[in-house]
């Protein structure tokens, strides 16, 4: 005979069916609201100089135009990344929930912006993502930090391109403190803002180049705007070590101490430190893997808990991973991996490595 116990469901599947009918109801409550709320994007066509067209800008100051073309402001909207968002589709969810991505994807004249505006995106030579134009050009004429005696044209001379700092606060964050990722106002947080380390120190280095085709070379700004797409930048922003304990186990620390910012920066980036453990016949006997960074179920619409989980290195700080050593010697390796996009798994580049031996 059968004295087993049945434990009724009834009370567990109302629990259930309760939780997840408030669920939906958050959910579409938001959605409801937002839509309700939030003015669809302004979009406008770009100011352009009355006289000069693009192609004029970077056929004059084809050595930064070079460089530029080299940069992800360049590629911002054109390539292989957002290439990867619009082949899953990613851009036709941005579009169905009014995320205005193109405002800084190729934003139109961000000196004409007042205080608090947003950036708006242009209808114009949108395939050129950031260009000269979108940081260079206001209503007034061509901005810039001074004027040579032979240019062509009349340049306004703006204290917001003389002075490092201000460039940072005025210009940088008009799309970098954008979001719920604020990267500018984390940077004045830190040691780096507090020493006078801004944010073209290390995406806009100096260099000595030509600005115009044809012309000696000068101190000035690169215009690559080196960023996590640059291997060599993601290798200067952690260090990485690896300490034997004496339990029979050995840690990993992950530590940011040179990216001015949390690491990953912004966006649903993630940084994946992958742990083995070999022995001397390079069978692995330990495997370990953890993500840091900033996941959201829908991007950028629900940035909030439950739907936003957040797991970046803030500056200064460390993440540790601690492995056992099953064996008495071999070999532990780690692997540091930097994800564009969670959504696309088969493109991670691997950009540091470590192996010591115990």
């Amino acid at each position: 005979m059968d004295t087993a116990v049945k434990v009724p469901m009834k009370p567990l599947w109302k629990w259930l069916s309760l939780t997840a009918s408030v669920l939906v109801l958050v959910v579409v409550s938001y959605f409801a609201v937002g839509v309700a709320v939030r003015d669809r994007p302004e979009v406008r066509t770009g100011t352009i100089h009355a006289s000069l067209s693009r192609e004029s800008c970077v056929g004059c100051h084809e050595p930064i135009a070079a460089e530029w073309r080299e940069s992800f402001h360049f590629l911002s909207l054109s390539g292989p990344f957002w290439g990867r968002l619009r082949t899953k589709r990613a851009d036709r969810l941005f579009e169905a929930l009014r995320i205005p991505c193109v405002n800084c994807h190729a934003p139109a004249n961000v000196l004409d912006l007042t205080e608090q505006a947003h950036p708006v995106q242009r209808t114009d030579a949108v395939q050129l993502g950031v260009d000269c134009v979108s940081c260079h050009v206001s209503e007034q004429g061509i901005v810039g930090p001074g004027r040579s005696a032979a240019a062509p044209h009349e340049v306004i001379v703006d204290k917001r391109f003389q002075d490092a700092i201000l460039t940072s606060i005025a210009i940088c964050a008009r799309c970098h403190a954008e979001a719920q990722f604020n990267v500018v106002a984390e940077w004045q947080q830190t040691p780096f803002a507090r020493n006078g380390i801004t944010c073209l120190d290390c995406h806009m280095p100096e260099l000595e180049a030509p600005s115009v085709a044809g012309r000696p070379a000068r101190l000035r700004r690169s215009h690559r705007f080196l960023g996590d797409k640059d291997p060599e930048m993601l290798r200067k922003a952690l260090d990485i070590s690896i300490s034997v304990n004496d339990d029979g186990s050995a840690t990993v620390r992950i530590t940011n101490s040179g990216a001015g910012h949390s690491f990953p920066a912004a966006g649903t980036n993630s940084l994946f430190v992958n742990v083995t453990v070999q022995d001397d016949d390079g069978l692995v006997l330990e495997e370990k893997e953890r993500s840091f960074g900033s996941r959201e179920w829908i991007p950028g619409y629900l940035d909030f808990w439950p739907f936003l989980k957040v797991t970046k290195i803030p500056y200064g700080q460390s993440r540790e991973i601690e492995v056992d050593l099953p064996s008495e010697h071999g070999s532990i390796a780690v692997e540091l991996r930097y994800r564009d996009w969670f959504m696309v798994k088969n493109q991670d580049v691997v950009f540091a490595t470590l192996t010591q031996a115990y």
